[in-house]
């Protein structure tokens, strides 16, 4: 029994998967030659991966959940595309964009966390 009421396409899921590899690798290969480029790849994969799968892959039982899930994942996917490409072309240092980015996703996914439990049937 699903509490959540959240229904799974698995060719959308598939092609979010793929499209956050694809921007993955460019953000790897922006930073190619500089320092961490693989990290900022694998990274960056793996926060647009974790915004385009509500977004795109995921059908919710309320219409009203599932538009403010699609609204706020695309903005944190807007959010995570400055940030990570800023970081690939500039060069920061990896600390900062590691912490930076990471507590994007965190606050992401706890804010997604809590739309759910507020809407969970």
């Amino acid at each position: 029994m699903n509490p959540y009421n959240i229904k799974v396409n698995a060719v959308l899921v598939a092609i979010s998967v793929v499209l956050s590899c694809l921007i993955g690798y460019l953000a790897f290969s922006i930073g190619e030659g500089k320092e961490n480029d693989v990290l900022c790849g694998v990274f960056s994969t793996v926060c647009f991966m974790a915004a385009t799968v509500p977004m795109v892959g995921l059908q919710y039982g309320q219409t009203r959940l599932g538009v403010n899930v699609r609204a706020m994942s695309f903005l944190f996917f807007v959010l995570f595309l400055v940030s990570h490409f800023c970081f690939a072309a500039i060069g920061i240092k990896m600390p900062y964009y590691i912490i930076l980015n990471g507590i994007l996703l965190l606050v992401y996914c706890g804010v997604l966390y809590k739309m759910l439990q507020i809407n969970k049937i």
